[in-house]
């Protein structure tokens, strides 16, 4: 008798936290950048908000080779 395993990996939603420690930058950036419009696209869920990793990537990707005062 054999057993067939099926792996499945899905990349769920990230909390402000999770974003900020992946970006590197404290959790009140991202606070910052959602009152101002600026940062990646992110969602509300019930009183939770939270970002795609996926949006995040393609906003990094944007972010890349830019000109704009640092």
């Amino acid at each position: 008798m054999s057993a067939q395993v099926t792996v499945v990996s899905v990349e769920g939603l990230w909390s402000p936290d999770e974003l900020a420690a992946f970006l590197g930058i404290p959790p009140k950036t991202l606070r910052d950048w959602r009152f101002k419009g600026y940062g990646p696209s992110w969602m509300k869920i019930g009183k939770h908000v939270r970002y795609s990793p996926e949006t995040v990537r393609r906003w990094l990707e944007t972010r890349h080779g830019t000109t704009e005062a640092a």
